[in-house]
């Protein structure tokens, strides 16, 4: 039964490292001069104590985080006696990272820190976001990266305090245990509300086309960063082929039309609700159109155009699933059977 015991135990600590990964933050110091605070104390009020979930694992440092912050700021503002004490509160600490363009991933460390006297008087408020752009492959570099930015956004806060109350007290940066309440101005260093990373879809879609003159498809690969702005701009890339229906080609004097095209071009989506968006767009359509007379004789013409089209795109799960879409189009091109057209397309796909 123990041996049981024991393996069970091993097992489940083994499930624990592996599902979490430890920071450990550097205590590099570095040198301010003409100050004369140290931190006595610091708190975390965050809800929770790890510091993100990076593919699964929850990010923690060796220590608990108050115990961390301290030993970081301790290097560099050692307490002495004539030193007057400065208690830091936590409220916010997190690492993020996503893929937030077509070639690009976002390692981020988001901060918020509160600054308080001995006495408990709120002395100042910062907020930073430390961002830092790798390409898409370097997934090792920014795991073992995160420290580098963890400690920068400390560095950022504690130089953010420092300026903050020479500028306020040019002769010492807090004149005395005693200075009157006004030195304790509070104020926030870029006040701004957290926005967390844009999840950066994927998707690939088979859209079908009818109009008037013709009857066709078009695949597409469609790369957008999700947010909170009103306009996303995605990076589109899209292959169609069309086919002139038979009786509409015959009265132009052919057996058959085939026309095959790449699309480029301004596409946007207008959030209205997660999962739900508007699709606007203007293309510019460049492809081949091969047309057959009557007689069988084989001729080609050069597509150059406008295209323009209007719809709505529901995406059901946002990890893995489907989306779903329809609207309108019209198009004016270099055509032998029709200049300009509209019709309708209905698209289905996946996200991922």
């Amino acid at each position: 039964m123990k041996e049981i015991i024991s393996i069970l135990f091993a097992i489940s600590s083994c499930t624990f490292c592996f599902s979490q990964t430890t920071i450990d933050l550097k205590t590099v110091p570095f040198e301010i001069k003409n100050q004369n605070i140290y931190i006595s104390k610091v708190f975390d009020d965050r809800k929770e104590n790890y510091l993100g979930i990076i593919e699964g694992n929850k990010l923690h440092f060796e220590n608990s985080t108050s115990t961390t912050i301290k030993k970081f700021m301790d290097t560099t503002l050692p307490k002495t006696n004539d030193r007057i004490p400065i208690t830091i509160r936590i409220n916010t600490l997190k690492i993020e990272q996503a893929q937030t363009s077509i070639e690009e991933r976002t390692a981020r460390v988001y901060i918020e820190l509160s600054f308080y006297t001995e006495s408990g008087e709120e002395l100042y408020k910062v907020v930073h976001y430390e961002d830092q752009a790798f390409p898409l492959s370097d997934l090792t570099e920014i795991n073992e990266t995160h420290e580098q930015r963890v400690r920068a956004a400390l560095e950022y806060c504690l130089w953010s305090l420092i300026d903050h109350q020479t500028s306020n007290t040019p002769n010492n940066l807090i004149e005395n245990r005693n200075a009157d309440k006004a030195n304790y101005t509070l104020e926030e260093s870029n006040p701004q509300t957290y926005v967390p990373l844009g999840k950066w879809f994927n998707m690939l879609t088979f859209t079908k086309m009818t109009d008037r003159y013709n009857e066709g498809w078009n695949v597409a690969y469609t790369g957008f960063l999700d947010s909170e702005n009103d306009l996303i701009i995605p990076f589109t890339l899209a292959y169609g082929q069309s086919r002139g229906k038979l009786d509409l080609v015959r009265e132009r004097g052919y057996s058959s039309v085939n026309a095959y095209a790449l699309g480029f071009g301004f596409n946007g989506f207008i959030k209205i609700i997660p999962g739900l968006y508007v699709d606007l767009g203007l293309n510019a359509p460049i492809g081949m159109e091969v047309l057959r007379d009557l007689a069988g004789k084989r001729s080609t013409n050069f597509l150059i155009g406008l295209g323009a089209h209007q719809g709505v795109k529901i995406i059901l799960w946002k990890d893995f699933g489907i989306v779903i879409g329809a609207g309108l189009f019209q198009r004016w091109q270099t055509s032998k059977i029709e200049k300009r057209n509209f019709g309708f397309e209905l698209e289905l796909g996946i996200n991922f």
